[in-house]
């Protein structure tokens, strides 16, 4: 498995649920990561389903909080309902945050070629009945749906847990995940990402 170089940038004092890391954390801290990778083409999209942020009354996760905290300004106004939803900037790359259906919650280009991903939420705790085997075959699948080009890289970003990691450990060298040529990305909340071949 190949390791990440963890991020130069300082880590934020933002500080996420201690037992899980919710689907929206997955996808935006992937975008950081790519937007800080050499080859990166300027500007990441990411795709968060309200029900992703708020459910009912309850906020699952702070997405204007988390980008404050790690240096991303808004860059444009709201449109919309959603305040978390418009064009964020931190240095150079820009990042637009918002809730449309059909495409990857995680695009961007690299090298000239777009990488498209497929984020899901996941314990961070030792749970019964191993919810990560649904998670990670649930963001392969979904990841083998998307409408992509042969050069597109597709990737399954799940958080990196020892769980997440022997179950993807295992399935990378299976023949057929290997032939469709779909990536398995550990997320971690360092900054850090393994598996990736960007």
């Amino acid at each position: 498995m190949e390791a990440s170089e963890v991020s130069n940038r300082p880590l934020h004092n933002w500080v996420g649920p201690a037992d899980r890391m919710p689907e929206a954390e997955v996808a935006l801290r992937l975008a950081e990561y790519l937007s800080e990778r050499p080859g990166f083409g300027g500007h990441v999209e990411v795709a968060i389903d309200g029900a992703s942020v708020r459910v009912a009354d309850a906020e699952v996760f702070d997405i204007v909080g988390y980008l404050a905290g790690a240096g991303w300004v808004r860059d444009a106004e709201v449109m919309g309902k959603n305040a978390w939803a418009t064009l964020y900037r931190r240095g150079n790359a820009t990042l637009r945050v918002h809730s449309r259906s059909g495409q990857g919650d995680v695009e961007a280009m690299m090298d000239g070629r777009r990488i498209i991903a497929e984020c899901k939420k996941g314990p961070l705790i030792k749970k019964p009945g191993s919810p990560e085997y649904p998670l990670l075959t649930a963001a392969i699948g979904q990841a083998l749906l998307f409408d992509a080009d042969e050069t597109d890289l597709l990737v399954a970003a799940v958080p990196d847990t020892p769980s997440f990691r022997r179950i993807s450990e295992a399935w990378r060298n299976r023949p057929r995940l290997r032939a469709s040529g779909i990536e398995i990305a550990l997320v971690s909340r360092t900054g850090a990402v393994f598996g990736l071949s960007v």
